[in-house]
C-alpha cells in the first residue's frame, strides 16, 4: 500500500505522457499557420500567386526543418518515458522545460522564416533548438540516476549512450549557429547531421 509521502511525491506517468503529446501535436499543428498567402485579387492571382510562392521558399524549409525535429523530439521523449515507471517533480519540471521550448518552435519558425536575412531572427531559432537539446540531456541524465524511477536499473552503457545521443541536439544547435555567422542562408542544413551523428554514436558507443 502506498504511503501518504509516496502519494505526494509521485506523479501519474500516462497524465504526464497526455500533456506532452497534446502539446507536440499542437505545436506541429501550429507550424502550418506560419504559412499565410494574403489575399491576392483574383484578376492578378495567375500572375502573382507563383511569385509569392517562390518568395516563401525560406519559410517552407523552416516548416519543414522544424516538423521533422518536433517528430524527432516526440519519438526522442517516447524512448526516454518507456524507461519510467513513475514521474517524481524533477521529471516534472524538466518535462515543463521540455514543453516551454517545444511551444515556442512554432514561433522560431515563424520568424527565422519570413526574416531569413535577419541573423538575430535565425539566431532565436538555433537557441530554442539548442536549449530543447539540453532539457532533453538533462531529462535523461536524471530518469537514468534515479532507479525508483524506472522499471528496472539502466547499465552503465545504456545510461552512457543515451546521454551521447542526447548531446547530438544541442551539439548541432551550436554548430548551425557558427554557420550563421559563416555561412549566411544555409545554416538550417546543420541540422541534417542529427540523424547522422545518432547513427555515429550507436555505431561507437552503443554497442
Amino acid at each position: 500500500m502506498s504511503t501518504g509521502h509516496e502519494d505526494r511525491s509521485f506523479i501519474s506517468k500516462n497524465r504526464l505522457e497526455a500533456l506532452v503529446d497534446s502539446v507536440f501535436a499542437f505545436a506541429m499543428t501550429l507550424l502550418v499557420v506560419s504559412l499565410a498567402i494574403p489575399a491576392i485579387p483574383r484578376s492578378e492571382a495567375a500572375a502573382e500567386l507563383p511569385a509569392y510562392l517562390a518568395r516563401m521558399y525560406p519559410e517552407f524549409v523552416s516548416f519543414l526543418v522544424a516538423f521533422l525535429l518536433l517528430a524527432i523530439f516526440w519519438i526522442v521523449h517516447h524512448r526516454q518515458f518507456h524507461s519510467l515507471h513513475t514521474v517524481d517533480s524533477g521529471v516534472l519540471w524538466l518535462n515543463i522545460g521540455i514543453l516551454i521550448c517545444i511551444v515556442l518552435v512554432p514561433f522560431t519558425t515563424s520568424i527565422s522564416g519570413d526574416y531569413s536575412y535577419v541573423q538575430i531572427a535565425v539566431v532565436l531559432f538555433h537557441l530554442n533548438l539548442l536549449a530543447i537539446g539540453l532539457f532533453f540531456t538533462a531529462h535523461w541524465y536524471y530518469i537514468s540516476h534515479m532507479p525508483a524511477l524506472t522499471d528496472h536499473a539502466i547499465s552503465g552503457q545504456a545510461a552512457r549512450c543515451g546521454l551521447l545521443r542526447s548531446l547530438v541536439t544541442p551539439v548541432v544547435a551550436l554548430i548551425g549557429i557558427a554557420l550563421l555567422f559563416s555561412v549566411p542562408g544555409h545554416s538550417m542544413l546543420a541540422y541534417l547531421l542529427i540523424p547522422v551523428g545518432v547513427y555515429l554514436v550507436g555505431r561507437s558507443s552503443c554497442r
